[in-house]
């Protein structure tokens, strides 16, 4: 199809109408192209991409003239420019009725996900139905889930979701509904790989002991949500190169863990005044 368009009349119109419209360098240009070629079989005059950012603008509620989230939306999802507005709707309100959602947070959701967009609402609605049942969720908590985390509905159930639950149950000693608590504290959890988890759960089992390290990883979820290579080792580091011998508790393991980087450079490990210890944020 791309062979078979006019340069004249439908590429290079189509082009420059793309990068002056989303203000793109020719390496954005470039690298958009190339992750979606299907781009350039489009006729797309400067009127019909202001009218599609004008409709994106609605569905992803962004302020009016906010070019630089259109930039950021399209080039995560170049084929966004061109799905047809009627699907794009259809699955909206799919989503908004299925998990009884507001506007502002479906939204939210597809500014999350976009291909949420444009996904098969049969396919949604087999998958959000599968993950009910295997985590025997009531409608409530699944809608928690789901708006917290969309990209689950995008997961293989027998390849992913079953395996991570597997895998999270036993490595815990969880029972059903330990699983289903965590996991909807932490829904973040089905983003990592298990030898990413495994690592972070070492990390605190060398501190505190394995028995402990479980415990304390199951209530402060957030323990597991800390980059090892960004955060927790050089923390760690720089603690055991003071020379302070450290009798690790949990209060000092979530001082490590949570602390953002402003308050871990005026306190470290120690007391922070009234309402200055960092407040974890759930994902």
């Amino acid at each position: 199809h791309v062979l078979a368009s006019s340069i004249e009349d439908n590429l290079e119109p189509t082009i420059d109408n793309i990068q002056s419209s989303l203000k793109l360098s020719d390496k954005e240009l470039t690298k958009m192209i190339v992750r979606t070629p299907e781009l350039l079989t489009h006729k797309m005059s400067a009127e019909n991409i202001k009218q599609r950012f004008s409709f994106l603008q609605e569905v992803l509620d962004l302020p009016e003239g906010d070019v630089a989230s259109l930039r950021k939306y399209t080039m995560r999802r170049p084929d966004i420019l061109v799905w047809r507005e009627d699907s794009m709707k259809e699955s909206q309100q799919w989503v908004k009725q299925r998990f009884v959602l507001g506007d502002a947070r479906v939204a939210q959701m597809c500014r999350n996900m976009p291909h949420l967009l444009y996904a098969n609402t049969t396919t949604l609605s087999n998958k959000a139905e599968s993950i009910q049942t295997a985590l025997s969720l009531d409608d409530e908590e699944l809608s928690n889930l789901v708006s917290k985390f969309p990209s689950i509905l995008f997961y293989s159930i027998e390849e992913n979701l079953r395996p991570k639950l597997r895998y999270i149950r036993t490595r815990f000693e969880l029972d059903e509904e330990a699983l289903k608590n965590l996991v909807l504290k932490a829904t973040s959890l089905f983003a990592y790989s298990d030898a990413t988890i495994e690592k972070k759960l070492q990390f605190y089992c060398n501190l505190v002991g394995e028995r402990e390290a479980k415990r304390m990883a199951v209530k402060s979820s957030n323990l597991l949500k800390q980059s090892l290579k960004k955060r927790l080792k050089p923390r760690l580091e720089e603690i055991q190169k003071s020379g302070v011998k450290v009798r690790w508790t949990e209060t000092l393991m979530r001082r490590l863990a949570i602390r953002t980087n402003n308050q871990w450079e005026r306190y470290k490990l120690g007391d922070a005044p009234r309402g200055g210890a960092a407040k974890p944020k759930e994902q």
